[in-house]
């Protein structure tokens, strides 16, 4: 069963329209790092060259080689890889903005590819550094990418998840193994 069925027979809506379903192939999602997190240590770290006003995104926990999730219905209109921090990672157009997966091992898509919500786009990739994890994050139209967040916003009011598990100071992982976005190389364009 498609997760937009479920939602239609659960009479769930966002007023806005935009539904969005978890994009990992799992029960549970955990919060590593979210939205706006250690302003800090993101101060430093630029996007279009305007300095960070936080986590720009959400990093939610998942094994290694799971399945993610077009969050919503729209094409595939960027895959590549960001060398300051995000890694392999996906864009997805949307009638209302984009959504953006990152840190990302295999790609299951191609450029230009129509996907449905729910669809496998990619597989989490295995890191040694830090624990796997999804970068999620969406952008909604007009956006503006020199607003000090790259013009995402925070996606989570929109998701379709029974809890997210927010980090508490007991379980969170120290700041320092967290991932972090570097300062851009010169001439280079984030996602």
């Amino acid at each position: 069963m498609r997760p937009q069925r479920y939602l239609q027979q659960s009479s769930q809506y966002e007023p806005e329209g935009i539904v969005l379903i978890l994009p990992l192939e799992q029960t549970e999602a955990s919060v590593l790092q979210g939205w706006g997190a250690r302003p800090d240590n993101h101060a430093p770290q630029t996007y279009n060259g305007i300095p960070l006003k936080g986590h720009p995104g959400v990093d939610l926990l998942a094994a290694p080689n799971t399945p993610v999730l077009a969050a919503a219905e729209g094409r595939v209109v960027e895959i590549s890889r960001d060398p300051a921090g995000l890694g392999f990672y996906i864009k997805v157009e949307h009638l209302w903005g984009e959504s953006l997966y990152a840190q990302l091992g295999t790609i299951l898509v191609e450029s230009g590819q129509h996907v449905q919500q729910g669809d496998v786009l990619a597989r989490t990739a295995a890191s040694r550094n830090v624990p796997c994890h999804l970068h999620f994050a969406v952008r909604f139209l007009p956006y503006n990418r020199f607003d000090g967040w790259g013009g995402f916003s925070d996606p989570t009011p929109f998701l379709y998840v029974a809890e997210l598990i927010q980090p508490d100071e007991e379980t969170a992982p120290d700041a320092a193994g967290l991932p972090e976005l570097l300062v851009e190389p010169p001439n280079a364009r984030r996602p």
